[in-house]
């Protein structure tokens, strides 16, 4: 009996080993090309820029119907098929955008073809995140949730040296070379992380569908915990965006000092997401959250009051903190409440929220900083508030609130 408990063991770590593997080559199929998509629409098409920024509202309005519409699917048809179908159909669109960047296909089909892929990109992260709720007991997800984004970084890490090193090619490559790794995500899952048998109770509702505004209705605890992380990725968006011209047009940093911020914020997450976790192993998963909340409101007073470099490395630091905290304990917490017949519908509304918080998010920081740009404080503090508020919502309900559903 022990040696088939430890062995059991072994294999639920191995096939999250994989999933986070899986979730590394995706995030790095992406990361590829993210941030050069608007060099190659502008400086080499000749698009005008006031165009080219009508690129990412379409993607993040493709994510924001994806997360949903994937969680529908998954406790439609399963774990697997999206898990797999996913990358490959998100493959599929990168490879027509290859082919797009090769002929100079006009700037509406181009932007059609990158909310295909963000649509289909949002169903192998939300299945990844089901499978794992699948395979995983409850007392160990952040762990699991933890490898995964370990994984995620290490890809958003090597996406961009690898873009900037194919830089020269031509884009048409960049595209066929995520299209590639697409392909590999959906190699390994498809090999090494086989369909999980599903209880008597997940059975007995795998099929139903349940529409997702009757799924918010009746799920009151479920409301409050999105509307609460919503505010918190309101914020948390300000990282890539406002931060980034921030950091160039006031601080005055160089491009190239930039990256590293960035590269030192991944650094952070992957050397100490796990020790972290392991510290915090007791804590209650929503004060955990309040507290990562709190952290990122100071280290946005840091950036506030930076004048150089190594300030906002500071800064940046006390801000990975927050995200170890927070990001990994979100995704345990929905695991932790969703009944098993409605993992994927739960993991589908996180989705949702984060969705709209990375697209509202930069657009709200932009505005705010073309306005407050010469009054940090000021421009820092309003783009704290959802954190802020996030964080005394969490410490609220850690009073009252539930972190495991019975189904």
């Amino acid at each position: 009996m022990g040696e088939t408990a430890m062995a059991e063991r072994t294999d639920v770590r191995r096939r999250v080993l994989f999933v986070s593997v899986a979730t590394g080559i995706n995030t790095l199929a992406y990361s590829i090309i993210y941030p050069f998509l608007p060099i190659y629409l502008h400086a080499t098409r000749g698009i005008p820029m006031a165009t080219v920024g009508l690129v990412f509202p379409a993607m993040g309005v493709a994510t924001i119907i994806g997360a949903p519409l994937s969680g529908m699917l998954l406790d439609r048809f399963g774990r697997r098929p999206l898990l797999v179908g996913g990358p490959i159909a998100r493959s599929a669109s990168f490879f027509g955008l290859a082919w797009m960047a090769h002929v100079d296909a006009p700037f509406w089909a181009l932007t059609a073809m990158l909310f295909c892929a963000a649509l289909v990109g949002s169903f192998f992260r939300n299945a990844a995140n089901t499978y794992v709720t699948d395979l995983v007991p409850p007392e160990k997800r952040t762990d699991a949730f933890s490898a995964m984004r370990i994984g995620l970084n290490i890809g958003w890490m090597t996406g961009p040296a690898i873009g900037a090193f194919l830089a020269r090619t031509p884009f048409s490559l960049l595209f066929a070379l995520t299209a590639a790794l697409c392909l590999g995500t959906a190699f390994i899952a498809f090999w090494f992380c086989p369909a999980i048998p599903f209880s008597s109770a997940a059975k007995r509702g795998y099929g139903l569908r349940i529409p997702m505004r009757q799924l918010l209705r009746d799920e009151r605890e479920l409301l409050m915990l999105l509307g609460l992380c919503l505010l918190l990725f309101l914020s948390v968006a300000q990282f890539v965006s406002t931060l980034s011209i921030y950091a160039t047009e006031v601080v005055g940093i160089t491009r190239n000092s930039l990256g590293f911020l960035y590269t030192l914020n991944g650094a952070i997450v992957i050397v100490f997401q796990m020790p972290f976790n392991r510290l915090l192993d007791q804590w209650n998963l929503r004060l955990r959250i309040a507290a990562g909340a709190l952290i990122y409101v100071v280290a946005f007073a840091g950036f506030a009051l930076s004048a150089v470099w190594l300030h906002l490395a500071l800064s940046i630091g006390l801000m990975t903190v927050g995200e170890i905290l927070a990001m990994t304990a979100i995704s345990s917490l929905v695991s932790q409440l969703a009944p098993v017949d409605r993992v994927g519908r739960y993991m589908g509304t996180l989705g949702l929220a984060q969705g709209l918080g990375w697209a509202v998010g930069p657009y709200f920081g932009s505005v705010l900083f073309a306005v407050l740009k010469m009054q940090p404080l000021m421009l820092w503090g309003v783009l704290s508030l959802g954190a802020f508020v996030a964080a005394c919502g969490f410490a609220v309900t850690a009073r009252f609130g539930s972190s495991h559903k019975a189904v």
